[in-house]
């Protein structure tokens, strides 16, 4: 039967002294070796509560043009001038096709809310 390090859920074998991924002692896993779990099966909720909120939002703070480019870098967790530099470039390549479509996405995508205020739901 596997020993599972109690720090960070790796598997060792069964005489191991010390975990092979953190390096901490296993005298204590081996213990309890008969009510331990593997811990990489076990998801946080904290994640799957970001998850769940992840919704694409125009931003109200980083706003040149309607915030569209500040909420497509919140939602893509990427550096907000990256996507401007994006969004030209793309406008240069389709002979102004990104204007069309940033237009679509000031209509479309809503406002971020403010603190305290429930997101807008359909």
């Amino acid at each position: 039967m596997p020993l599972y390090c109690p720090k960070c859920g790796a598997t060792n074998e069964d005489f191991a002294q010390y975990c092979a991924s953190c390096g901490d002692d296993l005298s204590s896993a081996r213990d309890t070796k008969e009510k331990a779990e593997p811990i990489e099966n076990i998801e946080p909720e904290i994640e799957s509560e970001e998850k769940a909120e992840k919704k694409l939002y125009r931003s109200r703070d980083e706003k040149y043009f309607g915030g569209v480019s500040a909420g497509l870098a919140k939602y893509y967790n990427m550096d907000l001038d990256t996507v401007r530099i994006l969004w030209l470039v793309f406008f240069i390549v389709s002979g102004g096709t990104a204007l069309l479509i940033y237009l679509i996405f000031m209509l479309a995508v809503p406002l971020e809310p403010l603190p305290g205020e429930k997101p807008e739901t359909k």
